[in-house]
Formats: structure tokens, C-alpha cells, sequence
């Protein structure tokens, strides 16, 4: 049975927007030393009507002496090649969102960033994402902050319902990644494919740091876990019940993955809160199925595991803005009374609080009832216990992600041997980190 969330209750509990238990924990905000009128230049992924537009006029609202400009880069490489060039360029550019922990990490490797370590070691509620606090909830390099993570994402299955009924499926809660490749192959035919891709055992298995060995001096690609990862998706791949590479690639659904699933392509797909807008934008994406989150499998029954998921949506101040206390006024409040703006956009706050249910209806929006199973939005996405995995090991992250990448896809495309992989990418990985170490 399916618990509706009535958007009566987001209304009601509207004061937990401006103070919500998320935020009025932060405190009494900095005054920028700033005079006059300021406008900031804030470069970001998320497209203005998915939050930001809503975050900034209550910004401005507040200190009206501070506007903001709003420029949305789309984040792929293309995107991030454009932003970078940006910044070295010398475009007027105060606040920036990095997305992949590599990008944020060239940032930071070019000096491009400000250090806002001893803001956040000062900051009543901020402190919790300096270096030291536990549990580490922050990126840092060389022990220090260049940015704060304004979104914490879990990520889950998104399953098409409607395929699971037809099928007379019912997913275990306790289920695990034999059970997902079985059910994979019993959504599959027809001209549909079980899931996108399946869960990563490696990251679920290692954790963070997940790709170096203890102490960061060496790549961790010889750990068995790897192995398995990919063994099961070649598996998966072969027998049809997750999508293959070559179609990936020359549908662009590496890019577009809400395309195959809501498309009815895919029946399972995992990924992380922010997706959900997609799936409300029936417009753009017309669908007659209800979609339930569902927890992630578990590499092993019994055995306790990592969330794939993670912090994210980095808020970083440029080193060349000649407004440091007005953006990092703007960045306290994006974090604090702001964060209840990005919502709806599926980007859920970094900081701990807030109305579940306050929470639940402004991510399924006016159709959730629809769309969702609004009782797996609770359950297993706004009130699940993951574990996400914080990397606190940054040697050579970039140049290791490029590496990565195009192995990756060397192998799942089948043009090397899943030996010939692991062979490569512990030698050329470790070469980075010798390399800059």
C-alpha cells in the first residue's frame, strides 16, 4: 500500500523551508566586509529553473546588497573543458560548482581555488566539512578545503513498476546482486533490457579510497573486487540483461541515461536524487509508469556495504574573486536556509535535518502520486542509513580518472581482456602516482 504525501503538509510545514530543522543551525550569517553593491558571478551544471534561480532570489531577498549572476555550464567533458578555460582566462567568475571529484581536483591542482579551510574551522556549523571532523563528510587536498559539498546523494535502483507487476516481481528488501542480475534477466526481452547497468561491487566492497592501497602510495586495481565488478557486467552485457557499451556509446545514453528508462528501454537503473527531475518533467519525458526507488543490493547477503553515492555539487570560491566575504556569505547560506530551494531540483542537503515530509513532496512534486511509489522516497532514499564513502586520497586523482576512463570502456566495448585490464591499469595508475609523488 502507498502512502500519499499530500502537498497540504509541504505548506504547512513552509516556515521549515526558511528555518527548516535543516538550517537554521547555521547560525547567525557573516556580514560581508564588502560595501556597496556587489554582484557576484556564480557558474553551475544545475539549470536555473531546477533550483538555482529559486535559491538566488531568496539570497538576494536577504541581502539585497549582493546580487547574482547565474551562468549554467552543462557538465560533461565539453562542459568542464569550457569552465576551465574560463578561469584560466580570466572571465569574472566568484563561485563555482564542480561536480566529479577529478574536476574539482584540476581546480584545486591549478590554483584556481581559494582555501577556505580556516572559514570552515571558524564556522559553528560549517565545521563539520573542515579537516578533522568526523565522519568526513568533505574533499580536501594536501589537508586542506577548496570547496563545501552542498548535496548529499544515496543513491538507489529507480525500477520501472509497471514492468515489475507485469513480471509478478517482488523485489526483497534484503536483496543482493545475484538477486538484481536475476531479476535483470527476467525484465529483459522484448526489445527491453533488465538495467542499465548493474551495481558497482568494487566501491560497495572497498569503500573509499577505494582505487589506492592504504596510503595512497599505490593503485588498489589488483583487489579482487574489480575483477568481480566487471566480470558481472560482461556477464550482464552478454546475456542481454543490461545494456551493452556499443549501444550505450552510439545511443549517447552515457550521457542521457534517463532516455533509455524513461523510454521504457530499461526497467532498472541506478542513480542518485537528482535524476528525479526527469522523471517529473513529463513533458520533455512523457511515461505512463510509476517509478519505486528500491535500496541497493548487496554484494553479498548479510555483509554490510558502501552507498555508491556521495557528497557532492562542490560550492568553491575562485582565488581571483574580489568578493571573498560576500561569496563565501552567499556559500553559508546555499548550505543553510538556501538548501531547501534545490529540492526540488533533486538535490538534497549535505547538512543534516529537515522535514521528511517537507522533503518527500517537494521531490515528487504535485504528480507524485503518479510517478512515484511516494513510500519508497521515505524509505529508501530521504530516511535510509547509507554508508557513502568519503575519498580522503587525492595523488594523481585526475590524471587516474583519465586512465580509467578509457580503459573502461577498452573493455567493455571487448577490445582487451578483462587480465589485460587489470594488468594495465595497475601499471599505468601506479606510474601516475609515482609520478607525482
Amino acid at each position: 500500500m502507498t502512502n500519499t504525501i499530500s502537498r497540504r503538509t509541504l505548506l504547512a510545514g513552509a516556515a521549515g523551508l526558511g528555518s527548516a530543522a535543516l538550517l537554521a543551525a547555521c547560525g547567525k550569517d557573516a556580514v560581508p566586509a564588502d560595501t556597496g553593491t556587489v554582484t557576484l558571478n556564480v557558474w553551475g551544471g544545475v539549470p536555473p529553473e531546477s533550483g538555482p534561480a529559486a535559491l538566488f532570489a531568496a539570497f538576494t531577498a536577504k541581502y539585497p546588497n549582493i546580487k547574482v549572476n547565474y551562468t549554467r555550464y552543462v557538465n560533461d567533458d565539453q562542459g568542464n573543458l569550457k569552465l576551465d578555460t574560463a578561469l584560466q582566462g580570466g572571465l569574472d567568475i566568484d563561485v563555482v560548482v564542480s561536480y566529479a571529484r577529478s574536476a574539482l581536483a584540476k581546480r584545486v591542482e591549478a590554483g584556481l581555488l581559494t582555501d577556505l579551510t580556516g572559514r570552515l574551522a571558524g564556522d559553528a556549523t560549517l565545521k563539520v566539512f573542515a579537516p578533522g571532523a568526523e565522519p568526513a563528510s568533505n574533499n580536501f587536498f594536501d589537508g586542506k578545503a577548496y570547496s563545501v559539498p552542498a548535496s548529499r546523494s544515496v543513491e538507489t535502483v529507480l525500477a520501472n513498476k509497471s514492468l515489475l507487476d507485469k513480471a509478478g516481481i517482488t523485489v526483497p528488501e534484503d536483496w543482493t546482486a545475484a538477486d538484481f542480475r536475476a531479476i535483470a534477466k527476467e525484465l529483459s526481452g522484448d526489445g527491453v533490457y533488465g538495467c542499465l547497468t548493474p551495481p558497482d561491487l568494487a566501491r560497495q566492497k572497498i569503500g573509499p579510497d577505494f582505487t589506492y592501497k592504504a596510503g595512497g602510495r599505490e593503485s588498489n586495481f589488483d583487489d579482487p573486487a574489480f575483477r568481480e565488478n566487471f566480470q558481472l557486467r560482461l556477464d550482464m552485457m552478454a546475456e542481454k540483461s543490461a545494456v551493452p557499451m556499443t549501444e550505450i556509446i552510439a545511443q549517447k545514453w552515457d550521457a542521457f541515461a534517463q532516455t533509455p528508462f524513461l523510454t521504457g528501454k530499461v526497467g532498472m537503473w541506478i542513480s542518485q536524487p537528482f535524476v528525479l527531475r526527469y522523471i517529473k518533467d513529463t513533458k520533455e519525458y512523457p511515461h505512463d509508469f510509476q517509478t519505486i526507488l528500491l535500496p541497493l543490493p548487496a554484494p553479498q547477503k548479510g555483509v554490510r556495504f558502501w552507498n555508491t553515492g556521495g557528497y557532492g555539487d562542490n560550492v568553491a570560491i575562485t582565488k581571483k574573486s574580489p568578493h571573498q566575504d560576500a561569496a563565501f556569505t552567499l556559500l553559508r547560506f546555499w548550505l543553510g536556509e538556501g538548501a531547501a530551494r534545490m529540492v526540488p531540483g533533486g538535490r538534497l542537503p549535505s547538512l543534516p535535518g529537515g522535514d521528511t515530509a517537507v522533503l518527500a513532496a517537494d521531490l515528487g512534486g504535485p504528480d507524485a502520486a503518479k510517478l512515484f511509489d511516494e513510500r519508497s522516497l521515505v524509505t529508501n532514499l530521504l530516511t535510509s542509513d547509507a554508508r557513502i564513502p568519503v575519498d580522503t586520497v587525492q595523488t594523481a586523482h585526475a590524471e587516474i580518472s583519465t586512465i580509467m576512463n578509457g580503459l573502461n570502456q577498452r573493455l567493455l566495448l571487448g577490445n582487451i581482456s578483462l587480465d589485460e585490464w587489470a594488468r594495465t591499469a595497475k601499471e599505468q595508475c601506479d606510474a601516475a602516482i609515482k609520478k607525482v609523488g
